[in-house]
This record gives C-alpha cells, structure tokens and sequence, in this order.
C-alpha cells in the first residue's frame, strides 16, 4: 500500500494531461451547489435511477461534476441537497436529511469501490493516515475536504452570508426539530460522507463519498472556488487501486446500457454491469443473517 501511495503523485499529473481533453466552459448557477458542480438536468434525474435502481435520491440531485470523465458522456456522481424540500416526498413533515454532499452512481465504479471496501482497503488508509500523525499530504487532504464540505452544508442551508444564528432560517429549525439542537450543529459541522467533526482520528468511512469528491475536482484550478483544488491524494489512491484491478473509471465499451436503460443484462460473466445494491441494504441483510446464526449456535449450546 504504501507503495500505491508513492505512485499517487505521479497519477496526478497523468490525470491532468487527461482532464485537459475534457474541459468546458462552465455554465452559471442560480443556487448554491457543489464547487466544481454544474446544475442537473432532468434527463440526469432520470440517468441517477436508472443507475442507482432508486428513486428517492433523485429528488434531492443538485449538481454534477463539471467535467464528464465517463466516456458515454453520463454523470458518475452528484452533489446532494442536504436537506430536500419536504414536499418533495410523499412524507408527513422532514424526515429525509442527508448527512453526505455527494453521491457516486456509476454502476461500474460503484460495484468496483464496493469490493475494495471489501477487502478492507479503508482500514489500510486509516492505517497509513494513523501512522503519518496528520503530518502528510493525505491528511492534508483530508482536513480541506471536510472543511469545503461544511462550509458548502452551511451555505445550503443558509445561503452565502452562513448565518447559522438565525432563529429564523426555516430549514435550520426543521433540522433541529427533527435532530435536537445539538445534532443540527453536528450534521452542519459534518464532513465529507457526515465524517464526525470532533473525532482525533482520521477515518476515510466511504471509499465511494471520497472518489465523488475527486470526480468534482477535475476541472480548470481557475474553476475551483471556496478553498478547493484539484489536488486529491486519496481519490488519486482510489482510483489507483482500481487501475490495477483493471478497471477504466472512463467506462467500458457496453457499461451504457445501464445508464441509457438498455437493460443490465446485456454483459455476462465477469464483465457484467448491473445496478449496485444500496450498501445499508447489504449490511443490514448481513446483520440479520449473523444474528440467525447467532440464535442457531445458541439452541445447539
């Protein structure tokens, strides 16, 4: 691993003479979004549930990386309002909040990331982040990450002058309303992917939340704004990883077929793309099945 990371500053260089082909001129916003985002479109709304398989996120979807990598010309991550307007959902009062700014969808990153989660390689970042001290290019990395993701959730909710004492402000007190004073501050001061903000320890919690977050610095360093760059150690260790594992973050020459609605059955074998299974539906199936388990070595005691 700690050789992975050696080869990150020199992937960074590569993925600049890449991104060099891919700049646009970045279209004006009427709203507050992501930095490096660019407003959706309902034909991404729409792109977002046929890759994810859900329709709920849609209705929160605010912006886009502003440079598409995908080489079928399809978002691979969105930015996320952090709290949606309520009549959005078919729900009595706000009781959808999200807690992460970003949101990676394309099915064959997102099933490539979530078998390096798999393999653990979040506890070996932890690792290499715990052994530095925060005194490295990793941590640094960190550090302005979650500081740009709060800052952006505080102008979300506020608006541009971030007046988080305005008893006024009616999206504030639904968040208090629905998560006590405390938990507001909390979710305002949060992360990338809703990363404590207290916490000592450095954790990076969701491969994918970071590789989004990298997806959105690929752009003109003219186009970064409110402190970021488009220098990104850990997407750049990510996508490394998923270099040696074969996979092509710009996409293969059939993966489409899941975002246009072709069907997700039209690779086979090991080369399928199909929709990702939401992870908390995974942990929560692996959960309940430990916990039978656990019920049967019981009745065998």
């Amino acid at each position: 691993l700690m050789t992975l990371f050696g080869a990150v500053s020199s992937m960074h260089h590569a993925t600049a003479a890449f991104t060099s082909g891919l700049r646009k001129e970045l279209r004006p916003t009427k709203r507050n979004i992501f930095p490096g985002a660019i407003p959706i479109t309902e034909a991404d709304k729409e792109t977002c549930a046929r890759q994810t398989g859900q329709v709920a996120p849609g209705n929160a979807l605010m912006g886009k990386p502003s440079q598409c990598s995908c080489k079928h010309g399809y978002p691979q991550a969105f930015s996320l309002d952090p709290a949606p307007p309520t009549q959005q959902f078919k729900r009595r009062s706000m009781d959808r909040v999200n807690s992460g700014l970003l949101k990676l969808t394309c099915p064959l990153i997102v099933n490539a990331v979530d078998a390096l989660e798999d393999e653990g390689f979040i506890n070996k970042m932890n690792s290499i982040l715990a052994a530095k001290e925060g005194e490295d290019e990793l941590s640094q990395c960190m550090n302005d990450a979650h500081a740009i993701h709060s800052s952006t959730r505080k102008k979300l909710i506020f608006g541009p002058a971030t007046e988080e004492s305005n008893d006024d402000n009616q999206t504030f007190q639904m968040l208090k309303s629905k998560l006590g004073d405390k938990g507001a501050e909390y979710f305002l001061d949060s992360g990338v992917a809703g990363a404590n903000p207290l916490t000592k320890r450095k954790d990076v919690k969701c491969l994918h939340a970071w590789l989004a977050d990298y997806l959105f610095r690929i752009t003109d360093e003219e186009a970064c704004c409110d402190g970021m760059t488009s220098n990104h150690p850990i997407g750049e260790a990510i996508l490394q990883s998923l270099k040696e594992r074969d996979i092509d973050f710009t996409g293969t020459d059939t993966c489409y077929h899941v975002c246009s609605g072709g069907g997700v059955d039209v690779e086979s074998g090991d080369g399928a793309v199909t929709v990702p299974i939401a992870r908390n539906k995974q942990r929560k199936k692996k959960d309940k099945e430990l916990e039978r388990r656990r019920r049967r070595q019981d009745r065998n005691e």
